[in-house]
């Protein structure tokens, strides 16, 4: 594709070269650079992609975009016979370019779009189990997985960037793709990796404390998120949690009324029959498309709040009732999200609950459904990431459950010891914790020393299956570990046979 057609509707400041130069692709990373590509210059956290035009250049890079620093660059860029355009805002114009490089196969897509503190997974996953239920092709961009039809992989962030963003929804289009589903994340939205995407419908989950270690304060956390209810086609296609203060903000932000979902004063609520136990969910929702039958096999209030979010997102698109109602019994687990570890007593659940509101909803749906069991909670907090949630999370864990054991998660740079320290602060008094850096010897030990009607729950990893200390990535699965641990109290239990 020519320089200039690649260039449609990017606001380009000044041009030095080419404009009809051949481009055979697009990136942002110069180690991604061929022969004949177009290197868009980032200014990143930690480093300016400027810094990498040379490189670029040298694997063949044909073409530089960049922002005013770049323009420095222009006598070199010419001497090599390359062409330099400078932009405003680098990060927009790579989402359009790359939009355009791929022929725009998004606006080819009816696209949800689902975005919110928590339940962002577990609410994509419900939506494309709807989708799936009319037997044709589904899209589905999520932090465990993409998918365009039969082809599957596995995720590495949960909004990839612009251009493998528009590469899948190319494979989407490619591969017969109608109705698609992406989890939405603040990172995405602020670094404007769907900019110029359009939504057939958007889900607002909720909001409470994260990434304050990316966004400047929660009031620019709030901003990244309602970002995406600008990009639907009209208010009304907007699907929003009415029972979260931000969510009730949002409604009134939007003006022309969206459709909601609670327990009670919302479009989609549950009838007053609807019961919520151990067997899972079950009853009836009233909606706008009339009333929705609800048989699910997952756990817990969050999961009625995310069945009624991905319950709009597919009235809004126009399913049928009857296939949500096929979809709503078809999902029977999502992965690492509130799932019961399979094996011998005590009861286990792993969750990927890794921020201080997530944890508290996690805890109250596993006490509301284990009674007057006794509930144990094993977790940690995640290195070089927003400390401030660190003591939140030890209060809210040693408050809801019976025992705490405070462990490693992901710790990075930092080292685990003090980041258990930071936990430890916001625990006030009491025996009710005790500290096992070791992740897999504090599973074992939970699971060892658990009585047989206990429930230990397992969070903060959930899907994942690595650990990350230092610059070092090694195999580690939660649930991998639960069910070795649980296999060997199980034959150190068992009567032996003589």
């Amino acid at each position: 594709m020519k320089l200039k057609e690649l260039l449609r509707d990017v606001p380009v400041r000044a041009t030095h070269g080419n404009l009809g130069i051949e481009i055979s692709a697009v990136t942002s990373d110069s180690r991604l650079a061929v022969r004949g590509s177009l290197f868009v210059a980032i200014r990143g956290t930690r480093e300016d992609g400027a810094k990498y035009i040379n490189s670029a250049i040298e694997k063949g890079a044909v073409a530089v975009i960049s922002g005013a620093a770049a323009s420095q660059a222009a006598d070199g860029l010419r001497a090599r016979h390359s062409t330099l355009l400078e932009v405003d805002d680098p990060r927009s114009a790579l989402a359009l370019i790359a939009a355009n490089f791929y022929g725009h196969p998004a606006d080819k897509l009816s696209l949800v779009g689902v975005t919110g503190t928590s339940g962002k997974t577990t609410t994509t996953k419900m939506i494309e189990s709807i989708f799936d239920a009319s037997n044709e092709p589904v899209g589905l961009i999520g932090t465990i997985e993409y998918r365009a039809g039969d082809e599957q992989l596995v995720a590495d962030r949960t909004t990839p960037d612009a251009v493998v963003l528009q590469q899948w929804f190319a494979k989407m289009v490619e591969a017969g793709v109608k109705h698609a589903v992406m989890e939405v994340s603040s990172h995405a939205l602020a670094l404007k990796r769907t900019y110029g995407v359009r939504f057939a419908a958007a889900v607002f989950t909720n909001l409470s404390h994260e990434h304050l270690d990316f966004h400047k304060d929660f009031e620019d956390y709030f901003a990244a998120k309602r970002t995406l209810f600008f990009q639907i086609e009209s208010p009304n296609r907007a699907v929003i949690n009415a029972d979260d203060q931000y969510g009730q903000r949002l409604i009134k932000e939007l003006g022309p009324k969206p459709m909601t979902f609670g327990m009670q004063t919302a479009d989609i609520r549950p009838a007053k029959d609807f019961e919520i136990s151990t067997r899972g969910l079950h009853g009836t929702l009233q909606t706008p498309a009339g009333a929705i039958r609800v048989d699910s096999t997952l756990l817990g209030r969050p999961n009625l709040y995310n069945w009624m979010g991905a319950i709009g997102a597919a009235i809004v698109v126009g399913m049928p009732p009857k296939q949500i109602e096929t979809g709503i019994r078809n999902l029977q687990s999502v992965r690492g999200r509130f799932e019961y570890v399979h094996g011998a007593p005590p009861s286990v659940i792993v969750d990927y609950a890794h921020k201080p509101d997530a944890l508290e909803k996690l805890l109250h749906a596993v006490r509301d459904l284990a009674g007057k069991r006794r509930l144990v909670v094993l977790f940690g907090c995640g290195g070089d990431r927003d400390k401030e949630k660190r003591p939140k999370m030890g209060a809210i864990a040693t408050q809801l459950a019976d025992f705490t054991i405070l462990t490693s998660d992901n710790p990075r740079s930092e080292k685990p010891e003090a980041i258990l320290d930071d936990i430890e602060r916001g625990i006030r008094g009491g025996n009710k914790y005790v500290r096992i850096t070791d992740r897999r010897e504090a599973i074992a030990r939970a699971i060892d020393d658990a009585r047989d009607d206990d429930v230990i729950v397992i969070a903060g990893k959930g899907h994942e299956s690595y650990q990350v200390i230092g610059d070092q990535i090694v195999h580690f699965d939660d649930r991998e570990e639960a069910e070795l641990a649980l296999k060997k109290r199980h034959e150190k239990l068992a009567p032996k046979i003589m």
